[in-house]
């Protein structure tokens, strides 16, 4: 993964620097920054890896023309842009949070990303129009998850939770008087982050259910068993939908369709294009591990059982 490998030295400083601004924050919420900061290192073992928020200003660093120390600056403030709407999010989602330690320490980290943009950004206006467009892209998406079908109705927004990651494309091109080209890379991020969520969809699927998040996943096999609007399925009809129904084949489609598309980039932000092949080879081989499993069950229980335990 030279996506990944090629930036590792840059992005072992950009932790080290966002864990030095952290340290300087009031106690008690300096460690608690500090440690929540930890929980998505990229070089550390048994951490939650957010990939493309802090190497996507590296992925564009060549065709924005900008320096390597811009990056790493744009990094450290996708870290603390991250933080601040993971602990947003949270508040949202998760019934036993403590909301008012929870806001307080998101408010503090919010501080440090709009001080590390402005830093970054200086006087260049433009750029706080893109910030204003993607937080209110996030905010659609977050205020109408559970009403609104997005794999089914406009699949772009299934990604918009994290628009906020396309503040590098808008940085960085801004930065290297590329401006015009924001909305290519806009298009080709929205893209990438639509098969992550489908990714994850599929990992989650069984925590989206019991919390009542939207799913796409979940939608889909909704919509295989012709259930009405508000009526979700079982674990176990969701369970039967990937197995009988390649329910997980057809988002294996959409990302494979995702992957055609960002062919228009694939020369101009190379490591953006591969770690989104990445992506979908593993959505891909998912879907071929269950059309196996199932050839197996038909062939036999006990072919089934042994090309699992021997």
């Amino acid at each position: 993964m030279k996506w990944l490998s090629n930036y590792e030295k840059e992005l072992d400083l950009a932790f080290s620097e966002a864990e030095s601004i952290l340290f300087q924050l009031p106690v008690p919420f300096s460690k608690q920054a500090v440690d929540y900061l930890d929980r998505f290192h990229a070089l550390k073992e048994h951490r939650s890896k957010n990939y493309i928020c802090y190497l996507l200003p590296f992925w564009l660093q060549s065709y924005a023309g900008i320096d390597r120390e811009t990056c790493r600056r744009i990094a450290v403030a996708n870290l603390f842009k991250m933080m601040y709407f993971h602990l947003v999010d949270a508040c949202m989602d998760d019934p036993d949070t403590d909301v008012s330690q929870q806001l307080t320490l998101a408010e503090f980290i919010h501080i440090e990303f709009i001080s590390a943009y402005q830093e970054c950004l200086k006087d260049r206006a433009p750029f706080w129009v893109y910030y204003k467009k993607y937080v209110s892209e996030w905010a659609a998406a977050v205020s109408t998850e559970k009403v609104a079908d997005f794999y089914y109705e406009n699949p772009v927004r299934l990604g918009h939770k994290a628009a906020p990651v396309k503040l590098s494309v808008a940085a960085s091109m801004i930065l290297g008087g590329r401006e015009q080209e924001i909305d290519m890379f806009e298009s080709a991020v929205d893209t990438a982050l639509v098969t992550l969520q489908l990714l994850d969809d599929w990992e989650d699927w069984e925590k989206d259910l019991d919390q009542g998040s939207y799913n796409s996943l979940v939608s889909v096999v909704q919509a295989q068993l012709n259930l009405p609007s508000g009526t979700r399925p079982s674990p176990e009809e969701i369970r039967d939908g990937m197995m009988v129904h390649d329910a997980l084949s057809e988002l294996s489609a959409l990302a494979n369709r995702n992957h055609e598309s960002l062919e228009a980039i694939k020369n101009l932000a190379p490591d953006l294009y591969h770690f989104h092949y990445d992506l979908v080879r593993n959505l891909n081989e998912g879907a071929q591990e269950v059309i196996n499993n199932r050839r197996m069950l038909l062939n036999g229980g006990l072919g089934y059982w042994l090309a699992k335990n021997i």
